[in-house]
């Protein structure tokens, strides 16, 4: 990239009267082009540079600001060339911040990393490392909806498990092995499980896996008192998907009652990642020679009186009504249907059904599944009294349909979900994931019209509220006063915001940086946020319910029949880093950060201007920076060339077409 800009800078330098010459005019237009695709590229690495660590990723973090520390070098490079050398004070800036990064990027490569998450801390992002199963859940328990505490094992600590038992390139060449024609499945399969299976855990992983189940052990919700019953379950990232369900494909382990169980339920659920099927299923998916991609999801078991599935879309006839199935006990005889369930068939109408005209069938029930003492589950009859009892009642039933309405709402589409009430009648969500139905289409759903779109999602997730337009911290203030979810509209970001009230749900804005301040503090909460929507704050109204939709930058009408009375959101609970997350947060300061120290105390050769009081030295302020002096060369010389097309109001967009019409029209130089 220098050399590029060696060549275009060459074009005029010498010629005395090169300010006046078209070539050289066209050569600080090419170049102030380049300048404005590098700061694309950088805002884009910030904003990875964000995700992985959240994610907690030192593996692919190291390259990539090594990248950011480059095109920050090629940015100074070209306003350089453009400035004619006025802007040679970068480059030892850009050195001090790059080492610093270096140093940063060391301890954070070097700390030791927690080997599982809290449930509550997978964020909207992490879907590679938590995995399918995991990845909705925590967002229910982000929209207040009642989940079963657990935690997850990502994605890296499973493969970190395989290396240090020395069977993660084994494993691979199983792999790539059954993905050949006419491959034994079952000879390989079994190799490869038996390698799992007989493996052991490091003193280190062993201790980690100590703490998750003590972490579970704390709490006693929705246990009834009883001593801690986990389920082991996989949470792999291609699993519970839209293109593949991998439905019963991978192991569960139920009634794990201690840390030794767990231990073997965990290799457990790994190794049913080469289960004969579940390699078949792969290969038929198309992912037969990727790398293991497991990870473990564990939750304490509820006490269930009943459970079972609902589809917001009835599966065989795909009309206005739901499919709900029960069962007694616990729900692995709904989900098997290997037992007689009773089934009914909610409206799938907002306003619901009008007490009897719901279609229903009462079976006569037989067994149930409960815990067994000692660990693990068992069968038992169904007394003869109870057999041709209703398991639900009216009100259980409406809790269930909206319930169901809603996650179909933040999902986007039609859902199958795994429910279960306890003895208690608290209702749990087990499980949600798209339902693989024949007609059902993108989209299909109970989500409302749209109402903007084309906006930037800068914080991932889906969340519903009613809106406040926001013009100062104290306007947040005020709405956080409110008995309702709020989805806070404002014309720019607010940089004075040191928390965020809790019955925030989403915030809009009409403009804003994916790295500004209160973007940073929307992803570290899993807040939805969305930029760029332009005109947000004189089209939504104060008090319209809306869906703020942060993966696809929309905003959606909602119905407050089905959210006004809907749990309130949770804001995500922060998984603790220790060393890892102090070197994180002076990575993020030295990259990202706009105010305060920082950490990185300003080189003494900074210039006073770019060292303003208040100001942090970081690369998005030196990005910014040359972005700011880049556009203000465009200003002068389109002001100057194309005075004619322009006024004050002209975009940059608007003064770049202007001068490359005149660029284009202008003789070339003999």
């Amino acid at each position: 990239m220098a050399g590029f800009f060696a060549k275009l800078f060459s074009r005029g330098q010498n010629d005395r009267h090169a300010e006046n010459n078209p070539e050289w005019q066209k050569a600080r237009y090419h170049i102030l082009q380049a300048l404005l695709a590098d700061n694309e590229r950088a805002f884009t690495a910030m904003a990875e540079a964000d995700r992985l660590l959240y994610e907690n990723d030192a593996a692919h973090l190291a390259a990539l600001l090594d990248d950011l520390c480059e095109t920050a070098l090629e940015l100074a490079d070209g306003l350089n060339r453009l400035t004619r050398g006025n802007c040679r004070e970068l480059y030892p800036r850009i050195a001090h911040l790059r080492a610093h990064l270096a140093e940063a990027s060391q301890r954070y490569g070097h700390a030791p990393r927690g080997a599982w998450l809290p449930l509550a801390s997978v964020t909207p992002d992490m879907r590679e490392e938590a995995g399918g199963k995991a990845l909705p859940l925590a967002g229910l328990i982000r929209a207040g909806m009642t989940v079963p505490d657990g935690f997850v094992i990502p994605l890296r600590s499973c493969r970190e498990y395989l290396r240090e038992a020395r069977l993660e390139e084994r494993l691979g060449a199983i792999l790539f092995d059954a993905a050949g024609v006419d491959a034994n499945l079952d000879a390989l399969s079994k190799r490869a499980r038996s390698m799992i299976l007989a493996s052991d855990p490091s003193e280190r992983f062993a201790a980690e896996m100590q703490n998750a189940w003590e972490s579970l052990a704390k709490g006693a919700k929705g246990t009834g008192g009883r001593a801690l019953s986990v389920s082991v379950r996989s949470s792999a990232s291609g699993e519970d998907g839209r293109e593949h369900s991998f439905a019963g494909q991978y192991t569960s382990v139920l009634g794990v009652s201690s840390p030794e169980a767990f231990m073997e339920a965990f290799k457990e659920v790994l190794a049913g990642a080469f289960s004969q099927r579940a390699m078949a299923y792969r290969i038929k998916a198309g992912q037969g020679r990727q790398s293991v991609d497991m990870a473990v999801l564990c939750q304490r078991m509820v006490n269930a009186r009943t459970a079972g599935v609902l589809f917001t879309m009835d599966p065989m006839v795909q009309n206005n009504r739901m499919l709900l199935t029960a069962v007694p006990g616990l729900g692995e005889l709904a989900v098997s249907g290997r037992a007689p369930a009773d089934t009914y068939h909610p409206s799938r109408n907002v306003s619901g059904d009008a007490d009897g005209d719901m279609p229903c069938e009462i079976a006569v029930k037989t067994h149930r599944v409960v815990p067994a003492q000692g660990g693990g589950v068992r069968l038992e009859e169904v007394d003869a009294s109870q057999a041709k009892e209703p398991l639900l009642t009216s009100p259980e039933v409406e809790e269930l349909r909206l319930t169901a309405l809603r996650i179909e709402a933040l999902a986007g589409c039609v859902q199958d979900i795994e429910w279960s009430i306890d003895k208690d009648g608290i209702l749990w969500i087990l499980q949600a994931r798209p339902a693989h139905l024949a007609k059902t289409r993108m989209g299909d759903g109970v989500s409302g019209a749209v109402v903007q779109e084309g906006g930037v999602g800068v914080s991932p997730g889906k969340a519903a509220g009613a809106v406040a337009i926001i013009h100062s911290g104290e306007d947040l203030g005020l709405a956080a006063k409110r008995d309702e979810p709020v989805i806070a509209v404002l014309r720019q970001p607010l940089t004075d915001v040191a928390s965020f009230p809790p019955n925030l749900a989403g915030i809009v804005a009409d403009s804003g940086d994916p790295l500004d301040r209160m973007a940073c503090q929307a992803r570290e909460n899993a807040i939805p946020m969305i930029t760029g929507l332009g005109t947000a704050t004189s089209v939504l109204k104060p008090g319209q319910w809306v869906l703020a939709d942060g993966d696809r930058g929309t905003v959606l009408e909602a119905d407050p029949r089905l959210w006004k009375d809907a749990p309130r959101p949770r804001l995500a609970v922060r998984a603790s880093g220790g060393d890892a997350l102090g070197a994180a947060e002076a990575i993020r300061s030295l990259v990202m950060e706009t105010g305060g120290t920082g950490g990185a105390t300003p080189p003494p050769h900074a210039s006073a201007k770019s060292q303003s009081p208040g100001d942090r030295e970081s690369l998005r302020a030196l990005v910014n920076e040359v972005h700011e002096k880049a556009v203000a060369v465009l200003s002068k010389m389109a002001d100057a060339a194309c005075a004619a097309d322009l006024n004050e109001s002209s975009t940059t967009r608007e003064k770049m077409a202007a001068l490359d019409r005149f660029l284009r029209a202008a003789p070339a130089s003999n």
